[in-house]
């Protein structure tokens, strides 16, 4: 998939659960993507986000892509670009969140 004028974002995710677009009005699971950046908000210090190359909440470790941690206090936001051509997921993509009240992925979907 290569990256063009179509980016997006992400419903922003406040829980554990799979990366979504709008699709007509409704919700609908993303399948496969290239990450190009993640917002995060922390709720309390030591925030993590981790994004896995999956379709449902295994959380295996041969299929996270990203993981950062960050913040220091609550309420302190975080953008992570991503270089190159970004992360690219072709299952889907599960987010887990630590200490983070929300979650916006940034990058083009299908």
């Amino acid at each position: 998939m290569a990256i063009t004028s179509n980016v997006k974002q992400t419903i922003p995710l406040t829980a554990d659960g799979l990366a979504q677009k709008y699709v007509a009005g409704s919700a609908t699971n993303i399948t496969r993507a290239r990450i190009m950046n993640v917002y995060g908000q922390a709720t309390a210090a030591d925030a993590e986000i981790k994004i896995y190359n999956e379709a449902d909440d295994s959380k295996t470790g041969t299929a996270l892509v990203f993981h950062a941690k960050f913040s220091n206090a609550d309420n302190h936001g975080q953008s992570f670009v991503i270089p190159g051509e970004g992360i690219y997921c072709n299952t889907g993509m599960y987010v887990d969140l630590t200490n983070c009240d929300f979650c916006t992925i940034i990058g083009t979907f299908t």
